[in-house]
């Protein structure tokens, strides 16, 4: 049975995931900076969504619908794997809405350093529900880089109970997420797989609009040059290169990886707006590549170490 990982000696899919990790990490990179401008014209972080979620639907739209494979695809997927790529969505959709709730209601470097626990929790739940372990020494490496996503954050406040309970939710729902991912992954393409997946976030998010009555105060026209590049960078390039990568790698591999985004996220800031980021910044960010080089430097020993068994 295929689980997705590519077979011992596959180096050409190891590169692919390997790039499309990369490339993740550089389209989420962005994510940050395209909010900001976004949220500088008064315009809510749900509606953000909801109009970057919409255009990432109209930019996938002629490769779903005029390949004839990708719409062979789509019409024969199996139940079980439509169900799961609509959870995901659910589950992205609400991660989007508690992640945006609770930097409305606590501070953001609190927030931030609460959301970074989601890797430990993509660890445990990895090992809990699809039985991909991880060793203690690998695990050293992952609490290690959790600090680090604290020590980005020292600077700021002790945050508000509800925010912060709001963005513990974030956190498990990303890990969540990634989970479905990974298991969806092992038996879907990545198109009909992203494609079922963001219909139902966008569904999703426009019902949670609709049950807020936010209106879409502060929308103006270049609103949607923000969310053309959230949808591209942040969407595209972001969250599909990383359920990519999780063909290849197990969910808390990518989950580690995708913590460089504590440093790399307000170094585009820094360059796109002129917001200097923190001593802490520096100083959490060498944390976490402290702590990713060793859980990555275990695992590829742990695996060498499989293949030599087998």
């Amino acid at each position: 049975m295929n689980d997705g990982r590519p077979a011992p000696g596959a180096t050409g899919s190891s590169k692919i995931g390997t790039l499309a990790l990369l490339t993740s990490v550089l389209g989420a990179s962005t994510s940050s900076l395209l909010y900001k401008l976004s949220f500088s014209t008064g315009l809510n972080a749900l509606w953000v969504n909801v109009i970057r979620m919409g255009i990432t639907l109209l930019l996938m739209a002629p490769l779903t619908f005029l390949n004839p494979n990708n719409r062979r695809s789509l019409r024969s997927v199996s139940k079980k794997s439509f169900w799961l790529s609509a959870l995901s969505g659910t589950l992205l959709a609400m991660h989007f809405t508690a992640w945006a709730l609770a930097l409305v209601n606590t501070d953001v470097f609190a927030a931030s350093a609460i959301w970074g626990t989601y890797l430990l929790m993509t660890a445990v739940l990895s090992s809990w529900l699809l039985h991909e372990k991880t060793s203690r020494a690998a695990l050293v490496g992952l609490v290690i880089a959790t600090a680090g996503v604290v020590v980005c954050n020292l600077d700021g406040g002790l945050g508000k109970l509800t925010g912060n309970l709001l963005a513990l939710l974030a956190a498990l729902l990303q890990a969540l997420y990634t989970l479905c991912g990974r298991k969806a992954r092992a038996q879907m393409d990545i198109n009909t797989y992203t494609s079922i997946m963001y219909g139902f976030t966008f569904f999703w998010m426009t019902v949670f609009i609709g049950v807020s009555g936010m209106p879409p105060t502060g929308f103006q026209p270049v609103n949607l040059l923000w969310a053309l590049g959230l949808a591209v960078f942040a969407t595209l390039l972001g969250h599909t290169m990383l359920n990519v990568a999780l063909k290849y790698f197990k969910a808390p591999t990518v989950s580690a990886v995708m913590l460089i985004t504590v440093v790399t996220a307000p170094l585009v800031v820094y360059l796109g707006l002129g917001d200097v980021p923190t001593k802490y910044t520096f100083i959490g960010g060498c944390v976490i590549i402290v702590g990713l080089l060793l859980y990555l430097w275990v695992e590829k020993r742990d695996a060498a170490a499989l293949r030599e068994k087998q």
